[in-house]
């Protein structure tokens, strides 16, 4: 967590943790903060007028209350169902992060290609999984080693993702399910026969994960953007709308706070 820890202490208080979004409206009191942001605090109701607004709550929480009164042509956008796919808005299937821990001595005692060294080591970044293989795991993330002191020095961390819009089914499945799933994947790819069962680390469950480009996305977006040129200050933005990996993302944060600041300094 050191990025958010270092946002933390770079914007201290300016941050405001378990504050809901719950709807955006027009302030006509003030044309200096023309908008009125409410949100469901820990202290209660609290409102918040502002001269900009950039939201970047993802799409299915966006199908409530929260455009409604600001944009409700956006709002019916992303509710609307998608003939092409038989599906409403942009659709965020389930993912699940298993983190999990296995002694260096479990993994397969094999010196890889290239020079890249003993995979007992974990010398790389993770492993992909293709879905020729059988194995359910998407991928795993070697995390002691991108992370060196994460765990002890005889032992190797690993996070696992399984889910996703070709395996839905793991919303279903309870934690001990998931990690025996994870398991059989670690073993049919990293591990000895003899492994010993994992330390499970952590566990987190995305109900609803990364957003899905699929078929009809960009003309959603087209359509989302000429209804955003209506409303001066405000802009509806995420990993929804220009790539949903993390460099995509702060690179896109980099160039729109330019175009807000840009929008203030007029």
């Amino acid at each position: 967590s050191t990025l958010p820890n270092a946002i933390r202490e770079e914007l201290g208080d300016r941050v405001k943790l378990e504050w809901k979004l719950i709807t955006i409206q027009e302030n006509t009191a003030d044309a200096d903060y023309p908008f009125t942001a409410t949100y469901d605090t820990p202290q209660g109701t609290q409102t918040i007028h502002a001269k900009t607004i950039v939201s970047t709550i993802p799409t299915h929480a966006l199908q409530t209350t929260v455009l409604e009164h600001i944009l409700p042509t956006a709002k019916t956008l992303l509710t609307k169902i998608r003939t092409a796919r038989d599906q409403t808005g942009i659709y965020h299937p389930p993912v699940a992060a298993v983190t999990v821990a296995y002694p260096k001595s479990s993994f397969q005692d094999l010196e890889l290609p290239n020079g890249f060294g003993n995979l007992q080591n974990l010398p790389g970044f993770g492993s992909l999984n293709p879905r020729s293989e059988g194995v359910r795991t998407l991928g795993t993330l070697w995390s002691s080693s991108l992370f060196p002191g994460r765990c002890p020095p005889d032992y190797n961390l690993l996070l696992n993702y399984i889910g996703g819009s070709r395996d839905v089914g793991i919303a279903d499945l309870t934690e001990e399910e998931l990690v025996r799933e994870v398991d059989a994947g670690c073993r049919e790819v990293l591990l000895k026969p003899d492994a010993p069962p994992p330390k499970v680390v952590g566990m987190k469950v995305w109900p609803t994960a990364i957003p899905q480009y699929e078929l009809g996305h960009l003309e959603m977006m087209e359509e989302l953007e000429e209804i955003e040129k209506g409303v001066d200050g405000l802009w509806v933005v995420g990993n929804y709308r220009n790539g949903v990996a993390f460099p995509d993302c702060v690179t896109f944060g980099y160039d729109h706070a330019k175009v807000v600041l840009e929008y203030l300094g007029k």
